[in-house]
């Protein structure tokens, strides 16, 4: 396998779908999303992905048989004409950071893939590293266009004024290289600690996505796994104060020490 090659199981008539991206990342955050997106709306498999830019490497399954790592491609058929039907991609890995020619060659595959299928709009999902979380996550929004800032406005997406930051991978390259194909996007990335799993981003991030889908889902799984990144959290933070409090003395310990000189 010298490139990234796209294995099809079945080819489904589709109306203006959305090409909707989570891929593993900071905090996972656009994967769960996707995931839980998927499992919600009983998305179904119709491709994967594989490409020597993964690492090299297989997964090994419960029945200790083996699998390659790939990127799975799923549809979702709207019932009715009120919504656009879906391409959702979610998957095992992204390429490593510093293979900035496979981030190319596999993004370009995904679009190349896509585009058979009439899509014309992408939203991406993924996490925004942040110190540290003050109240629920908020949703920062980059998008292709700038007449889709004005498009979501009230869809409680928070677009960033200063200039100069960045978006790594397929969050950010399925929009770059989408627009120079004529696509439209927007990238949505819900602010995370980035070392832990982080299901109450990825809820934030899936409720804008509800939004700009007019769809309605059950979060109830992920209310479920929020609650448990909300424990986790809680007991970093426990942990923090403790290592803090035993490394700053206290300031009647300071007057004590200098009584004794």
């Amino acid at each position: 396998m010298k490139e990234s090659v796209i294995v099809v199981y079945e080819r489904p008539e589709l109306n203006d779908p959305i090409f909707i991206e989570g891929l593993p990342g900071i905090g996972l955050v656009g994967k769960l999303a996707a995931e839980h997106l998927i499992n919600e709306l009983k998305a179904k498999k119709f491709a994967d992905l594989y490409s020597p830019h993964f690492l090299h490497q297989v997964l090994i399954k419960k029945d200790s048989t083996v699998d390659l790592m790939k990127n799975e491609f799923y549809y979702w058929k709207s019932p009715d004409e009120e919504h656009r039907d879906l391409i959702i991609i979610t998957g095992d890995t992204q390429v490593p950071p510093t293979d900035s020619y496979g981030h190319f060659e596999v993004v370009g595959k995904m679009l190349e893939f896509v585009e058979q299928f009439g899509t014309r709009e992408i939203i991406t999902m993924g996490g925004y590293q942040v110190p540290e979380l003050q109240g629920e996550p908020r949703v920062l929004g980059s998008v292709t266009h700038l007449e889709l800032k004005e498009k979501y406005k009230g869809y409680d997406i928070v677009f960033r004024e200063d200039e100069g930051g960045a978006i790594v991978g397929a969050a950010g390259l399925l929009l770059g290289i989408g627009k120079l194909k004529g696509m439209k996007g927007i990238c949505l990335l819900g602010e995370s600690l980035g070392y832990i799993v982080d299901a109450k981003a990825a809820k934030a991030v899936l409720n804008v996505v509800a939004k700009i889908l007019n769809l309605e889902i059950d979060m109830t799984a992920l209310d479920e796994r929020a609650k448990e990144t909300e424990e986790i959290l809680r007991k970093v933070q426990e942990m923090q104060r403790a290592m803090l409090e035993q490394q700053i003395p206290t300031v009647e310990r300071g007057e004590e020490d200098r009584g004794y000189i």
